[in-house]
């Protein structure tokens, strides 16, 4: 092995690398010519790290189910009837009027501060037309919102005026009239006294 093959393996192995860049006088193109020559190749380098950006997974937020009536839409949405698609039975005729308890002492005195309107009400009486039809045929479901009566001939979905307490009502059937008439207990917020007793005791507290 000659002394160029000696330089040559030198340059590969990076010896002498430092001294050669310090005392050579031949510039920096020059240098790098003549190690290409000599079949030096300079060594790789790693790459600089690289920045990164990481993107967060958007959080899901789970939304509450509304319910389908509000408070607000029960009277203006009243007597609404709901139309199954593809059902051809007809919808009956239907009423639904408001009970009052009223006593000697609303209507002489005013004590129970009671008025005419359907919100010092407290039952909804619904009173569905169902001729040609019998007792047997008839199914009734009553929720806190609705009313649903189905027969052979007929069909009904209708919204009330105000929530009912569904477990606490009745049914009566008019076997000659033909007539199906649901008494419901309407859910209030709004106090009655029964006596001047317990408004007296009422205002004590």
């Amino acid at each position: 092995m000659n002394a160029e093959q000696i330089h040559g393996l030198m340059g590969l192995l990076g010896v002498g690398n430092e001294e050669e860049q310090e005392t050579s006088t031949l510039p920096p193109n020059a240098v790098a010519a003549e190690r290409t020559a000599m079949g030096y190749k300079p060594r790789s380098q790693a790459r600089p790290n690289m920045k990164v950006s990481v993107r967060q997974k958007p959080k899901v937020v789970e939304k509450k189910a509304e319910p389908i009536w509000a408070d607000t839409d029960f009277k203006e949405n009243a007597g609404v009837v709901i139309k199954d698609d593809g059902d051809d039975r007809k919808v009956p005729d239907y009423d639904i009027l408001f009970k009052q308890d009223v006593g000697s002492e609303d209507v002489f005195l005013n004590l129970g501060q009671k008025d005419g309107s359907s919100d010092h009400c407290h039952e909804i009486v619904v009173k569905i037309k169902l001729p040609n039809t019998e007792l047997k045929d008839i199914t009734l479901d009553v929720l806190e919102q609705r009313v649903l009566c189905s027969s052979k001939l007929y069909k009904l979905n209708v919204a009330l005026p105000h929530p009912v307490y569904k477990d606490e009502g009745n049914a009566k059937w008019d076997k000659l009239k033909g007539v199906l008439s649901v008494t419901l207990p309407i859910k209030t917020d709004i106090k009655y006294f029964s006596d001047v007793s317990d408004l007296v005791r009422e205002k004590e507290n």
